[in-house]
């Protein structure tokens, strides 16, 4: 599954200007962390961001000598940044996503405002389904925080053969609870696929039809500055 996530961002100054900014912080042989800029335009930048680490290997011979061998290696996350909301997204990166941040805030002489989005996932499966004009259906959700006793909270993931949704009220009992993940089924070119999605802004979508659902996925994404 590919996975991408969303940031919301308050921009200095223009994708021009930011733009500007990263592709003078390039990635070099001699530098430890960097950007590669793909793209410019006045409403997105495209570009990669990556993170050279150093590690070491012990490997041992048949006589117990040990033999230390220093070794090299990358981590990249591809990125859009947008003028407009989404603002942020973030491809294939890794889980930790606070040193991309820091480099960003750094090119943007800590100016910059970023922060996570929170998301109704509800509202985001509506707006999906609405989007691809298909029929969605949720077989899997996540909830959490679902007070059971005092002092005592639970979480509890639902499955099915068809839709759980209505089963949240009946499951939880008129209790307060978060949604925290779902995930939904739907058919593409012939064949059944599952898209992953978060309430922090995050989804994983099968690598095979990332290229058509992304943008419907991130045009879905509710917006809560309107």
């Amino acid at each position: 599954m590919n996975r991408v996530r969303w940031l919301y961002a308050q921009w200095p100054s223009s994708m021009r200007t930011i733009g500007n900014k990263l592709k003078a912080m390039p990635f070099s042989e001699d530098s430890l962390d960097g950007f590669a800029i793909e793209r410019v335009r006045d409403d997105l930048i495209e570009g990669r961001y990556i993170e050279k680490y150093i590690y070491q290997e012990v490997n041992s011979d048949p006589f117990g000598k040990e033999e230390v061998i220093e070794r090299t290696g990358y981590r990249s996350t591809d990125f859009t940044l947008f003028a407009q909301f989404p603002y942020i997204e973030l491809r294939n990166g890794q889980r930790s996503i606070k040193e991309f941040v820091n480099k960003l805030l750094q090119a943007c002489n800590f100016t910059l405002v970023v922060s996570p989005i929170t998301v109704s996932l509800l509202d985001w499966v509506a707006s999906f389904q609405r989007i691809t004009g298909q029929k969605i259906i949720v077989d899997s959700l996540q909830v959490s925080g679902v007070a059971l006793e005092e002092g005592i909270t639970g979480k509890i993931l639902l499955k099915g053969d068809r839709d759980v949704r209505e089963a949240i009220d009946s499951i939880v009992g008129g209790k307060s609870y978060t949604l925290e993940k779902v995930q939904v089924k739907m058919t593409s070119g012939g064949k059944s696929l599952s898209v992953h999605l978060a309430n922090n802004g995050a989804a994983k979508i099968p690598p095979d039809n990332t290229s058509d659902l992304l943008p419907l996925i991130r045009q879905s994404i509710p917006n809560s500055e309107v």
